[in-house]
């Protein structure tokens, strides 16, 4: 009994090279809209951390485990400090100690910058210190592709639990947040346009950590297309 032979092949050059450009077309087409949601993704994801960083240190002042904390925002680039990064921290100060500091110096009770110093001027002896303490109450941070809206500068924001000794230093002893979005070949820093002080248009991605004196922080990210009621582009996340 003679079996039938199938009838079997396989792809030739052109059918193979056909496969190929229609893979390529469909991966041309899609590149553009993936990138765009990596780089979201990346934002998103670098300031959801500095806002938990944020608020969990407050609720270690909340609860009483610190008297007095700090989280440190530095910006460094490479031509001032060798390296693109964006360092957060967290500090903690237990009752003993900040109490030390209110009678010792004087300056701590009416002066922000003192009280709150940070980068190469800060002289306070933090009990805990997120760049060099593994205790879970504090913490760092650090990001090579994220930028915040200022360059080769630092801002330090402090909370106490009622709001008496809530103050800042350099970029945050006037604001309270800053923006957050990603680095590239020629983006250093978050822009605001110069008339609106709206976020510039070059930015696609761009979120915002506030704070209010008693910790309240919040994230939102700024939209092109959505307005609120009131005429805000800021969209609470």
């Amino acid at each position: 009994m003679q079996v039938q032979e199938k009838n079997i092949r396989g792809f030739n050059l052109l059918e193979l090279l056909v496969v190929i450009v229609i893979i390529s077309v469909i991966s041309a087409a899609a590149y553009p809209n993936f990138s765009s949601w990596k780089k979201e993704r990346e934002v998103r994801s670098a300031a959801v951390k500095i806002k938990n960083l944020i608020s969990n240190i407050n609720s270690q002042v909340q609860r009483g485990h610190y008297a007095f904390v700090q989280v440190e925002v530095i910006a460094t680039s490479e031509e001032v400090d060798g390296k693109d990064e964006l360092i957060v921290t967290s500090k903690g100060l237990h009752m003993d100690s900040f109490v030390n500091n209110m009678r010792e110096v004087d300056e701590w009770k009416t002066d922000f910058s003192v009280r709150c110093a940070g980068g190469a001027t800060s002289t306070i002896g933090w009990d805990d210190d997120g760049s060099s303490s593994d205790k879970l109450e504090v913490a760092q941070i650090k990001f090579e592709d994220i930028v915040v809206n200022f360059e080769d500068n630092y801002g330090t924001v402090c909370f106490s639990k009622d709001g008496t000794y809530y103050s800042g230093d350099s970029e945050f002893e006037v604001d309270s947040g800053f923006w957050i979005c990603s680095r590239s070949l020629t983006i250093k820093k978050c822009k605001a346009q110069e008339e609106s002080g709206n976020p510039s248009a070059i930015h696609d991605n761009i979120f915002e950590v506030s704070w209010s004196r008693f910790g309240n922080v919040i994230l939102e990210k700024w939209s092109k297309s959505k307005t609120d009621k009131l005429g805000s582009t800021w969209v609470l996340q």
